[in-house]
């Protein structure tokens, strides 16, 4: 068995049975819009991995929570034992050691495509893959994205588009809520003037419940690949290099256009910005080039 697969069976098998819910992450939900009752929902389901202090349960109580809720969480009924709370410690610094090298592996492999593209740069806009292209395989792994809400896409949302561009991000990184801002700005300020012209977010969190507050919190206007199916794709996780927030751009035939790399060399997802305002510029819906 290859070294990444056996990587990827053991990071599913740590992360399969879900770990329990800290109050952080319990004032994140109520925060981020969840009820009360789903909340609740959740905690069944997971328990507790804490008890409830007053200020957690003050700022609970600003996010809106139910009496209800707080009794429970009160109450202690959910709450694991100590010997569990520490289980759950040690499984998430496992999951982390787990990515940790999975995204080393996914570094070198990355390092190595990066130099291939440098290196045929000028010649001739590198194919994504050789097989089937990564903009079909995506049309029924689709979410859509508005105003805080999300909803199953179709297959439709890449027709006549003739620039996607795919956005690295998760809601653990730092650099990367600094720039989803920007980049919600950028794409509301050119999406109804260049229509051919498309962003999909592809997550880097650690869960369900971290992408779904990510794209609540920033109102992300733009696709989304299902959290849940981003898994089975490793090749397009590969795709967007070992640092985030990365963008990268695909021409409609999945080609690439602009990166947040030059060569093997990180410079960011605003010389993408910069790039594709000159491609709008200079194109304004006649045939791509890719900018100097």
């Amino acid at each position: 068995m290859r070294p990444f697969v056996l990587l990827t069976l053991v990071t599913t098998a740590l992360v399969a049975a879900p770990l329990p819910l800290s109050n952080k992450e319990i004032a994140l939900m109520l925060r981020t819009g969840y009820s009360s009752d789903a909340v609740l929902a959740e905690i069944t389901k997971r328990r507790l991995l804490e008890p409830l202090d007053e200020t957690t349960k003050k700022s609970l109580l600003d996010f809106g929570a139910s009496r209800q809720l707080i009794g429970a969480m009160e109450s202690k009924l959910y709450l694991v034992s100590s010997t569990e709370a520490d289980e759950a410690k040690r499984r998430e610094i496992e999951i982390a050691e787990s990515r940790a090298a999975q995204v080393e592996q996914d570094r070198q492999q990355n390092a190595l495509m990066q130099s291939r593209a440098a290196a045929s740069r000028g010649r001739v806009a590198t194919p994504v893959t050789n097989q089937t292209p990564i903009l079909e395989t995506l049309k029924t792994k689709l979410m859509r994205c508005h105003d805080g809400s999300i909803s199953r896409g179709d297959g439709s949302e890449l027709e006549k588009k003739k620039l996607i561009a795919l956005y690295y991000s998760a809601h653990w990184c730092g650099p990367c809520r600094r720039f989803t801002p920007q980049l919600v700005d950028y794409y509301n300020r050119v999406s109804q003037a260049h229509p051919e012209f498309e962003i999909i977010f592809v997550s880097f969190d650690r869960s369900h419940f971290a992408w779904e507050s990510y794209v609540q919190e920033t109102r992300m206007p733009w696709l989304a690949v299902d959290f849940d199916q981003i898994g089975a794709l490793s090749d397009l996780k590969k795709m967007g290099g070992d640092s985030i927030p990365s963008l990268l751009v695909l021409d409609e035939a999945g080609h690439i256009i602009v990166s947040s790399y030059n060569g093997d060399q990180y410079v960011g997802p605003q010389n993408v910005l910069a790039r594709l305002d000159k491609i709008f510029a200079s194109n304004g819906g006649g045939q791509l080039a890719q900018a100097p």
